[in-house]
């Protein structure tokens, strides 16, 4: 299965990616890497066939439109979030 993760290299998301790969499933992890996002979590997975990793914002329409047309997913899990209040509103 093709699954897109947004998210995924916070706390939460890289535990999940690391448990899809597991599973052998493809996974895209899209990721701004902003202050709570960390690709070290994620070194044990970097090498899989199985996953990909695209930094992009999930408010880029233009780069989304890309990421699904190229992967095509079979599910999305929403992760993606800025963790703190006042970073999440402006």
């Amino acid at each position: 299965m093709n699954i897109l993760v947004t998210g995924g290299a916070g706390f939460i998301g890289s535990n999940l990616v690391r448990l899809l790969i597991a599973r052998c499933h493809r996974v895209l992890n899209i990721d701004k890497l902003t202050y709570a996002g960390n690709l070290a979590s994620l070194r044990d997975v970097e090498s899989s066939p199985n996953y990909h990793f695209l930094q992009a914002d999930i408010c880029d329409a233009a780069a989304m439109r890309d990421a699904f047309a190229q992967f095509q997913p079979d599910a999305v899990m929403h992760l993606a979030a800025e963790s703190h209040v006042d970073r999440s509103i402006d």
